[in-house]
Order: C-alpha cells, then sequence, then structure tokens
C-alpha cells in the first residue's frame, strides 16, 4: 500500500510519500491506482506553488510602491531654472515655462527677513521659469501634511507695481489670485530698483497618489514666475 500526504510549511507545500511493499532491492512497488494517487498528489503540490508563487508578485509590487512613495517623505528642494547645489535638486519634475537667470547688473536682496521666513541660498534665487508652466511633484507620503514654499524674486520689473499679475495653484486650488510680486514687496517697505526675495508658504495633504502639482498660470499682466520650490514636512 502507498500513502501519500501533502503538507505545508512557510516556504511551500512538501510532498511526502509513504511507501508499503518494497521488492528484494527495497524499492517501492507501486501499481495501477496507487501510482494515480501519487500522480493527482504531485498535481496538486504544483498547483499550491503556482498559488504561492502567484500570491507573491503582488506583495513584491506593493512593497515597490512603497518604497517609491517613501522616496520624498522628508521633502523636496527644486531649484527652478538652475542647476542645484547641495539642499536643492536641479530643476525637475516641471514643464512649460522658459528658464531665466539674474542679469548680473541688477543688485538682489533675496533673504529679506520682510519677507523670507525660511532662508535660502542666493544662487537658488538668481534663476527662474516665466510665462506659464506646472511642476507636479512625486514621491510624498500620501495622506500626510506638507509645507509648500514658493519663492518669488522679479529681476525685470523692480520700481513700480502690478506689471507682474498671476495665479498659483496647488492640486487644482487658487492659492494666489492676481499676486503681484513687487507690488506685495513695497505693501512691506521695499523700494529702490534691487530685486527682492518674496515667499509664500501653504499647507497641502497629499493626495493618495503621492503627488503634489503647482500651477503657475498667467493673469492680468506680462508673465508668471517663479524661483525656487521647497516641500517640507509641515511641523505643529
Amino acid at each position: 500500500m502507498v500513502r501519500t500526504r501533502v503538507a505545508f510549511h512557510c516556504g511551500g507545500p512538501v510532498l511526502t510519500i509513504h511507501q508499503g511493499r518494497h521488492d528484494m532491492d527495497n524499492r517501492p512497488v507501486i501499481k495501477g491506482s496507487s501510482r494515480t494517487l501519487i500522480v493527482a498528489a504531485m498535481v496538486a503540490a504544483l498547483t499550491m506553488l503556482s498559488l504561492f508563487a502567484t500570491g507573491a508578485a503582488p506583495a513584491q509590487a506593493a512593497t515597490h510602491a512603497d518604497s517609491r512613495a517613501a522616496a520624498h517623505a522628508d521633502g523636496v528642494s527644486i531649484d527652478v531654472g538652475g542647476s542645484g547645489d547641495a539642499t536643492f535638486i536641479a530643476d525637475t519634475y516641471g514643464t512649460g515655462g522658459i528658464t531665466d537667470s539674474k542679469p548680473d547688473n541688477v543688485a538682489s536682496l533675496p533673504n529679506w527677513s520682510r519677507t523670507v521666513s525660511h532662508p535660502i541660498p542666493a544662487e537658488i534665487w538668481h534663476t527662474a521659469r516665466h510665462t506659464e508652466s506646472s511642476y507636479s511633484v512625486p514621491d510624498l507620503t500620501p495622506g500626510a501634511t506638507y509645507e509648500v514654499r514658493l519663492y518669488f524674486m522679479d529681476w525685470y520689473f523692480t520700481r513700480a507695481p502690478k506689471q507682474r499679475i498671476f495665479d498659483v495653484a496647488i492640486n487644482g486650488t487658487k492659492v494666489l489670485t492676481d499676486f503681484d510680486i513687487r507690488g506685495t514687496l513695497i505693501d512691506e517697505g521695499a523700494d529702490g530698483a534691487a530685486a527682492f526675495g518674496l515667499e509664500k508658504d501653504f499647507q497641502v495633504t497629499v493626495p493618495a497618489d503621492g503627488t503634489v502639482t503647482l500651477d503657475f498660470i498667467r493673469g492680468a499682466a506680462n508673465q508668471p514666475q517663479i524661483n525656487a520650490i521647497a516641500i517640507v514636512p509641515a511641523t505643529e
């Protein structure tokens, strides 16, 4: 008689065959229905192995997605129009717009304390994208709250207000409407012909796909401009 048992362990199914009668060389004697039973057991074992393999693939894909989503879990800073430095990555994730850099003959006050809460390196201020553009920043933690810091410096319209007016939207919601870089700076006391830095901060909850989208939209005058973007985990 031949008895067949299929057992399952962490590594998968294990086929165990218990032999009854043996021939003179101590080999199991398998006949007719016994042979059929063994084949059936082997088919069952192979089927279970296939199920184990099928179940492993989605788990691996989920693990990959989780690690991808964590890539910018601690935030990311983008040198718009520039090549980046130790703290800002080069201009990435953006579409549209025209890159630009500050002319050497224009003086700048990038980290003016009245309008900049989180100073950044001067060279990051001195590059930009103007005309309409969008940034889709991926790999943030879904459901988490981040602070989006937008840095603006206008070196073309440095004297009068209402020369550059535009809107800014985050994930489809406008956060700045009829935004006037120079007009905002003048309201804070800026004067002279220097290009002053201006920071605007917004809190955003990251959607399920882990991506924050920023749109710089043409308004009533001239074209939008953005110099740098920082997205950092929000603090209480």
